[in-house]
């Protein structure tokens, strides 16, 4: 009997366009055909290796529920949740701050004199740990995407958001006035399947790493 699939859970989005390129030529590169489809099972260049193209918090749900195999996925995604993964490297790839941005010409001292601070982010826990190590209080505005918008029209002091380049945040009015903390991609793995079956998932961690660190 033929053993079954192995599956890699890879990020789509900016993690995702960065990804796909540096597999290219190696034994995991994804099948160029099918990337070109809407389909989210990819092929890779490994017979009974395919890969799973999944979006941001559900990538590490599909790694600790051992459906896929390994996954990588970015660190500020893996700060927001508790999972029960093994975290096998930083792949270095993806590097971002998470960094409080406000308009331009609001500085950080003015931000900590408000007396009911407003900071709009899809990251609360590492938001309310910087407040914490900061001994600042405010109320936190979840939003899930457009956060750049907020400031703009009123809705919260600030944000707490990825930065990249920096672009984006120039075209709202933006800047940053405080890095809480730097992001990268990190391979994970399944618990059990990564103890139970070494011989085969290991050999696919180790050609990830030396793929995408190399």
């Amino acid at each position: 009997m033929n053993a079954p699939a192995i599956l890699i859970a890879f990020p789509k989005g900016r993690l995702g366009d960065e990804l796909v390129p540096l597999l290219a030529g190696t034994p995991l590169a994804l099948d160029a055909q099918a990337l070109k489809s809407r389909v989210l099972r990819i092929p890779t260049a490994t017979p009974g290796v395919s890969a799973l193209l999944l979006k941001g918090a559900d990538l590490p749900r599909y790694v600790a529920a051992g459906v896929a195999s390994l996954g990588i996925v970015g660190s500020d995604t893996l700060d927001e949740m508790d999972m029960d993964l093994l975290e096998l490297a930083d792949l270095g790839f993806g590097a971002c701050r998470l960094s409080l941005c406000a308009l331009a010409g609001l500085s950080l001292d003015e931000l900590r004199a408000k007396p009911h601070l407003r900071l709009a982010t899809k990251f609360p826990r590492a938001t309310e740990a910087w407040l914490t190590r900061e001994g600042l209080t405010a109320e936190l505005v979840p939003l899930s995407s457009s956060a750049e918008l907020a400031p703009l029209l009123g809705l919260a002091d600030a944000i707490v958001d990825l930065v990249q380049t920096g672009g984006t945040l120039k075209a709202h009015g933006l800047v940053e006035t405080a890095v809480l903390g730097r992001s990268s991609a990190r391979l994970v793995a399944a618990r059990g399947a990564y103890l139970s079956e070494p011989a085969r998932i290991r050999p696919l961690a180790d050609a990830l790493i030396a793929a995408l660190k190399g």
